[in-house]
C-alpha cells in the first residue's frame, strides 16, 4: 500500500476541486499496472471518482523509466474517444493536475470487470469480442487523416519508451539472429503515420460494465501511427491466453476479432504487416522487459519456439499463423 506521501497529491487535488478535508474521503488504491498509481476516491456525499498518476519508474524487475507527461496524453486520448467514437466507450475526464502528473476520471460502476479477468477465468463471449473489434475499427477509422489529432499525437517518444524499446529492441538484443526482421518491423511502425493508435490495447485495459458498455482505458502510449500495432497487440493477448489455457474457444475469438476488425476498419493494406507485428509481440511478451505474468515456463517455451519461426520466416498470413498456434494446443 502507498504511504501518506504517495497519496498526498490526491488530497491536494481534492482540495483544488472544492472537496474539503472535513468530508474525510475514503481513498482506495486500485493498482495501476506497472506504470501508474490509481486511487478510487469516495466522498461522504456519495460521489466517487478515480485519480490516476504516472510513475517515473515502472514496476518491473529491470530499470524502465518513462516521461510522466504521458498521463496528459492519456487524458487527451480519452477525450478523442469520447468525441470521435462515443462517450460510452471511455470514462469522462473530470480534471487534470499538472503539478502531480495526475488526472481525475469518472469511476466505473460496481460490478465492472476487466476483459482479461473474464478471459483468464475461461469465459469467452463473442459479443464482447465484436464490441472490442468495432471500437478499434471506429477509433482508427475516424481519426484517420484528422490533422488536429495528428498534430497533438505526433511525438512518438512515449511509444518508443514504452513499446519499441522494452518490447522489440530488448527482444532483438536477446535474439540477435532475429535483429534484421525485427528492425524491419520497428522501421515500419515508426514510419507509417495513418491514424491515432492506442498503444496498449490489451484485455486488461478493456473494462466490461454491468450495463453492457465497454470502456477503453490506459491510453498513455497513444500516438499517431500504424493501426497494425493495436490489432496485433490485442490479438497477441488472446493468443497467449489460448495457449496458456489450451483453449480452442479462445483461439476462435482471436479469429473472430481479427476478421471483424479488418472487415470494418478500411486499413486492409496493413493486415499482412500486422501479422508480422503479432509474431514479434508474442516473443516480446516472453523475452521483453514486460513478460506476461500468467505464462508458465512451459507456456514460455512454446511461445518462444513458435514466435521465433514466425519472425524468422516473416510469416504474414494470419490463417497460417492461427493454424500454427492451433497445432500447439493439446487436442
Amino acid at each position: 500500500m502507498p504511504g501518506d506521501d504517495d497519496l498526498h497529491f490526491v488530497e491536494e487535488l481534492l482540495g483544488s476541486l472544492g472537496i474539503s478535508s472535513g468530508e474525510k474521503p475514503v481513498l482506495k488504491v486500485l493498482g495501476g499496472g506497472v506504470s501508474n498509481l490509481v486511487v478510487k476516491v469516495e466522498t461522504q456525499s456519495g460521489e466517487s471518482f478515480v485519480v490516476k498518476t504516472s510513475l517515473p519508474r515502472l514496476r518491473v524487475e529491470e530499470d524502465w523509466f518513462a516521461d510522466r507527461e504521458r498521463i496528459f496524453r492519456e487524458a487527451s486520448c480519452l477525450k478523442v474517444i469520447a468525441e470521435y467514437v462515443g462517450q460510452n466507450f471511455a470514462p469522462k475526464v473530470l480534471g487534470e493536475d499538472h503539478a502531480h502528473y495526475a488526472c481525475l476520471l469518472e469511476c466505473a460502476p460496481e460490478g465492472t470487470v476487466t476483459w482479461k479477468k473474464e478471459l483468464l477465468e475461461g469465459r469467452v463471449d463473442p459479443a464482447i469480442t465484436e464490441k472490442v473489434a468495432f471500437f478499434l475499427s471506429q477509433f482508427h477509422g475516424k481519426t484517420r487523416g484528422v490533422e488536429s489529432i495528428k498534430s497533438t499525437f505526433s511525438d512518438p517518444a512515449n511509444f518508443i519508451q514504452l513499446r519499441i524499446n522494452p518490447y522489440l529492441v530488448r527482444t532483438s538484443e536477446r535474439h540477435p539472429d532475429l535483429k534484421e526482421p525485427l528492425d524491419e518491423i520497428i522501421a515500419n511502425l515508426l514510419s507509417k503515420k495513418l491514424c491515432l493508435v492506442h498503444g496498449d490495447f490489451s484485455p486488461k485495459n478493456i473494462l466490461l460494465l454491468p450495463d453492457g458498455r465497454v470502456w477503453i482505458i490506459d491510453c498513455e502510449v497513444a500516438h499517431y501511427g500504424n493501426p497494425a500495432f493495436d490489432v496485433a497487440f490485442c490479438a497477441n493477448h488472446l493468443i497467449l491466453k489460448a495457449l496458456h489455457l489450451s483453449s480452442y474457444r479462445h483461439l476462435d475469438e482471436v479469429r473472430n476479432f481479427w476478421r471483424s476488425y479488418w472487415r470494418a476498419a478500411g486499413f486492409s493494406q496493413q493486415e499482412q504487416f500486422s501479422v508480422r507485428v503479432l509474431g514479434a509481440l508474442m516473443l516480446a511478451r516472453v523475452d521483453g522487459k514486460s513478460p506476461a505474468e500468467y505464462l508458465s515456463e512451459k507456456d514460455r517455451t512454446t511461445v518462444r519456439e513458435l514466435s521465433r519461426i514466425l519472425i524468422s520466416d516473416r510469416v504474414d498470413d494470419f490463417k497460417k499463423l492461427a493454424l500454427m498456434v492451433e497445432e500447439k494446443i493439446p487436442s
